[in-house]
């Protein structure tokens, strides 16, 4: 925060100003107090854009949508003056960094803090489309993190679910790396919309990186990944990547609702942040304890003044900007806090003298529960992607499922089968949960076309750290998938000689699974191609499974079967075999 400067309002409506907090293209936002004590946050609009109906017209919607949400978890409007030649917006002050800054001090939060996260920017979004309007720009720097839970701000380009589509032709409405894909292309949006971008906030949480590129610089190659790729999520795993996966579909009717989400996470935990994080809000409000009321400073001349480039504080709702840490004052910070205990008794205590919040205790609605009612939804525990082997008398085969969240009768689950000669493809529909998750599976995609058949009522039960499958008789006990994807290590051109001398070729990629990445080549001695295909990957690692499905040769020389074929990495080679990798014809290879 820096200090006040001489020509700077000293009041605004009831509230005196305190100091500065950001500014950016939309306005100057400013630290104040009310007559009663309570700190807030104060916005006044640049001047030239106050002379801009347009943009008044804006600011007024900005004002309503944000009167008409506020609640515990986004920061509520208090008073503002929309028509005065200086408008003006006061909310209640939320003292956190935004997430994006939390994340890149430090660093991607635990998988207990994003399903937290997860379970507060639902709220807050229930109360966005309660009162049928979309968000449309939630992003790690509209996300202010607190001691109590996140708080969801920046309502400038709320619409209302009834609203066109944009206000101007060939507008970009929303940051691209977040936005959804029926955004990107300036499609009519459903509150669906807001989903994928809390997919893509809780990513940016947990892995740190923007699931679908980084930067403006690259500004056409993020929409178009955001249109047509699929998204990084790196190492992530577990029930956040679950999460994640099921509000990134690319459909907007395939991802999960609100409700269904908030069901299937656990209670809003006591303390949800890292001790690290926890800290600096402590010291944060300590400051905030030593803040003094600034008398009239004319005489003593103002601060030197910083290049007024527009900062990310354009749309904020009277809250304040710390994107650019660098400028903030840190001589209010040096309080010395011993241990994460001391500082949350510290914080709870500067939050009441300050009376900062709405009030709202932690039994309200909103709050955190004492136990959550997991019937019916898929559990928490259980979300994300298993995959293993499943043994019978006549077959070998490879199974993944993928868990949503999603209540009975809903679909939930996205099931991979594998096994000699068929590929085929699922969708689980919820039947029972808790403990054990009952699927009924439909059939979605076959390879060849036409030859698999129904999958059989299955059960999934939560078993330490595996899941025991079964389906009948027939049981196996799988794994949480380590990759998505091939790794970045093991992507490249492979190459070796059979048991029987016959040369092979393998081209691995980086696609995901369910799609070709593995191109395989049979050579002569000579080095001319006997057979040339590409297959399916149905597994990214540990090993990595491919079925080839595709012959790209007409060669009367190569036939193709529709074989299950694996890699194990061993040391700087990969062994490829048939089925597991165990049996059958085997090749050491080599990166050429």
């Amino acid at each position: 925060m820096e200090q006040l400067w001489p020509d700077d309002p000293r009041t605004m409506g009831g509230y005196r100003l305190l100091g500065r907090l950001g500014a950016g293209g939309m306005g100057q936002v400013y630290l104040g107090r009310s007559s009663g004590g309570r700190m807030v946050a104060v916005k006044l609009v640049h001047a030239e854009l106050a002379r801009d109906p347009l943009f008044r017209q804006r600011f007024r919607r900005e004002v309503e949508a944000a009167r008409r949400v506020g609640d515990r978890w986004t920061a509520p409007v208090l008073d503002a003056d929309t028509e005065s030649g200086t408008p003006w917006v006061a909310t209640g002050y939320v003292p956190g960094p935004t997430l994006a800054d939390t994340v890149e001090q430090h660093g991607p939060l635990p998988e207990t803090s994003v399903l937290a996260l997860a379970s507060g920017l639902v709220r807050a979004l229930q109360g966005v489309h309660a009162c049928r309007l979309i968000h449309r720009d939630l992003k790690p720097s509209n996300v202010l993190v607190t001691i109590d839970g996140p708080r969801v701000i920046d309502f400038g380009i709320a619409r209302s679910v009834d609203a066109s589509v944009a206000t101007r032709t060939g507008a970009l409405i929303g940051s691209p790396a977040f936005m959804s894909p029926e955004q990107a292309r300036g499609e009519e949006l459903s509150p669906a919309s807001d989903i994928f971008s809390l997919g893509s906030v809780l990513a940016h949480a947990a892995t740190g990186r923007r699931p679908f590129g980084e930067g403006l610089s690259g500004l056409h190659a993020v929409l178009f990944q955001v249109m047509q790729g699929d998204p990084q999520l790196g190492e992530l795993s577990g029930p956040v990547r679950g999460l994640v996966e099921s509000c990134l579909a690319r459909a907007p009717q395939d991802r999960p609702s609100l409700d269904a989400i908030l069901r299937s996470l656990p209670p809003f935990p006591d303390a949800w942040l890292p001790a690290a994080v926890v800290t600096e809000l402590g010291r944060h409000a300590a400051g905030l304890l030593d803040l003094e009321t600034p008398d009239l400073q004319a005489a003593s001349g103002p601060p030197p003044r910083q290049p007024s480039g527009p900062a990310s504080t354009d749309g904020m709702v009277g809250t304040q900007t710390l994107s650019d840490r660098r400028r903030r004052t840190s001589h209010k910070w040096l309080v010395s806090v011993a241990g994460a205990a001391a500082v949350a008794v510290l914080t709870a205590a500067s939050v009441t003298a300050l009376a900062a919040f709405t009030g709202d205790d932690a039994g309200d609605e909103g709050g955190s529960p004492s136990g959550q009612d997991t019937e019916g939804v898929v559990p928490t525990a259980m979300l994300g992607t298993w995959e293993g082997e499943i043994e019978s008398r006549d077959s070998w085969q490879w199974r993944r499922i993928t868990l949503a969240p999603g209540e009975l009768n809903q679909d939930v689950a996205k099931i991979m089968v594998a096994r000699q000669g068929l590929l085929c493809e699922y969708v689980g529909k919820l039947a029972s949960s808790s403990p054990t998750v009952a699927l009924r599976a439909r059939l979605t995609r076959s390879i060849p076309a036409g030859k698999c058949e129904n999958d059989l009522p299955q059960e999934l039960t939560l078993k330490g750290g595996q899941v025991h499958w079964a389906a009948g008789k027939v049981t196996g006990t799988f794994e949480r998938a380590r990759h998505n994807a091939v790794p970045a290590a093991l992507q490249g051109r492979w190459v070796g000689t059979d048991e029987f001398g016959k040369r092979r070729v393998f081209l691995i990629s980086g696609g995901a699974v369910g799609t070709e990445a593995v191109r395989a080549k049979l050579l002569t001695p000579s080095g001319g191609v006997v057979c040339d295909s590409l297959g399916v990957l149905v597994s990214a690692g540990g090993p990595i499974i491919f079925l080839a499905t595709r012959l790209l040769t007409q060669s009367s020389m190569c036939g193709l079967n529709i074989e299950l074929q694996a890699f194990k990495q061993e040391g700087q080679s990969l062994v490829w075999g048939f089925g597991d990798g165990n049996t059958g014809n085997e090749a050491r290879l080599q990166r050429s």
